[in-house]
């Protein structure tokens, strides 16, 4: 089964990384939604990408000194304003197999997230994704915790990093992955995640590789093709003649 992941949400239709946006991509089929975390001025965590409030609404407003009431009489319409990360995770609670992909700046707003994930009993419906100081303290603090570890270089990571984050997925951008990289990462026990495919042949192409989940923003196209198992059988039998394998032992990923 390849794994459908809508970044951010249905942004075709709504605001990113809002309510409305993930009902959406669930209801559309999505398995995952890819959201971005911050923390605000009073220790609430919320859905933002950014570190401002510019580009949502205008004002340059750090996330950051602004308390959860402030950030919320902040935007002029209820359903599309920032949510919390408690009303995220509600979102997964109501639907059988729905899970969020949370991708932590720092190192503060991985524990504050990782916390209210263990309170509200949703560790089964997380993965952690972001930047890889942050997820080593997660994982200092949590050794159970669901981490995709994200990369965006030609060569992979160290193998200290492999050994210090004990990542359930490797996630990277779907140009650098060939049929045998994601075969020798899969036989060393990682996961592979590949992102932002939006072009329906690359959708292909990745689930022909074999890759174990996909990240995009269009995700009916995904789900049409994650969907339908005669669809992705095809893909599976389709022929790959794009690049070539890479000597991963090298990097020391199998611990």
């Amino acid at each position: 089964m390849t794994l459908a992941i809508a970044l951010r949400g249905d942004t075709h239709r709504y605001r990113e990384n809002t309510i409305p946006a993930l009902r959406s991509a669930f209801a559309a089929g999505a398995d995952v939604v890819a959201v971005d975390l911050r923390t605000t001025a009073d220790g609430h965590t919320v859905l933002l990408q950014d570190d401002t409030l510019e580009r949502p609404w205008g004002p340059p407003l750090p996330v950051a000194s602004l308390t959860l009431a402030e950030l919320a009489a902040s935007g002029p319409e209820v359903e599309q304003r920032v949510p919390t990360l408690m009303e995220a995770l509600a979102e997964t609670a109501v639907r059988p197999s729905a899970a969020l992909m949370l991708n932590v700046p720092t190192a503060d707003t991985a524990l504050a997230a990782d916390t209210q994930v263990r309170e509200l009993g949703a560790v089964d419906r997380v993965l952690f994704t972001g930047a890889a100081d942050a997820l080593a303290t997660l994982r200092a603090h949590s050794p159970n915790a669901a981490i995709a570890l994200t990369w965006d270089r030609p060569s992979l990571p160290p193998g200290d990093l492999w050994q210090a984050l004990r990542p359930r997925y490797y996630s990277t951008d779907h140009r650098l992955l060939t049929r045998e990289l994601v075969a020798e990462v899969q036989r060393h026990g990682y996961a592979v995640a590949a992102w932002t495919v939006n072009d329906f042949p690359e959708m292909v192409r990745m689930v022909g590789m074999g890759v174990d989940a996909i990240i995009t923003e269009n995700t009916a196209d995904l789900v049409s093709l994650t969907g339908d198992p005669r669809r992705l059988h095809a893909a599976r039998d389709a022929p790959d003649d794009r690049g070539t394998a890479r000597d991963l032992r090298r990097s020391g990923y199998g611990g």
